[in-house]
């Protein structure tokens, strides 16, 4: 799993778990730790933690349904594939999709994400089994991904999205 599918996981069960004194925990091991132990891994998780607590404390509490991300939240991520072209490596990244959202509102946000000038040049391909077919500019890839869920309780299935050029 990677950060972009943990942090979310990771504020959500922490905004559930009730642990009111982190905030507190996060700065006494900051400041009491040897440095040496805040560099790596356990460093990364403190500023997980950290960066997570900084979070659910700017939600606006007046509003109650802003207060907890919800399953809904999560459920409207959505992990992209993408051959990165300068590591030449295959590179995950995993965005927050309305339901309604159209492949071609998602092209633009992948260009801007990715860096990307010409646009008109990629596609967004639903991968099914190995078979891999271009989404129209309509489809909201929210919507295959809640079929494919659908599927995957009846049978295994292999599904994911891609995001790469167009070879015409």
């Amino acid at each position: 799993m990677g950060a972009d599918e943990f942090l979310p996981l990771f504020i959500y069960v922490l905004a559930l778990s009730g642990l009111h004194t982190a905030g507190q925990e996060v700065m006494y091991m900051q400041y009491l730790l040897d440095p040496p132990l805040l560099i790596g891994e356990p460093g990364y998780y403190l500023t997980t933690l950290a960066s997570s607590i900084i979070l659910l404390k700017s939600l606006n509490f007046d509003k109650p349904q802003h207060i907890l991300p919800t399953v809904g939240h999560l459920q409207s991520m959505l992990q992209i594939h993408f051959t990165d072209p300068d590591m030449q490596e295959i590179a995950y990244k995993t965005l927050p999709i309305c339901q309604n959202t159209t492949t071609a509102d998602l092209l633009t946000t992948l260009s801007s994400k990715f860096r990307l000038d010409n646009i008109d040049n990629y596609g967004l391909f639903k991968v099914e089994d190995g078979r891999e077919t271009l989404l129209a500019l309509t489809e909201c890839p929210q919507f295959i991904k809640n079929e494919w869920f659908v599927e995957s309780l009846e049978r295994d299935i292999n599904s994911y999205f891609t995001f790469h050029r167009i070879n015409r």
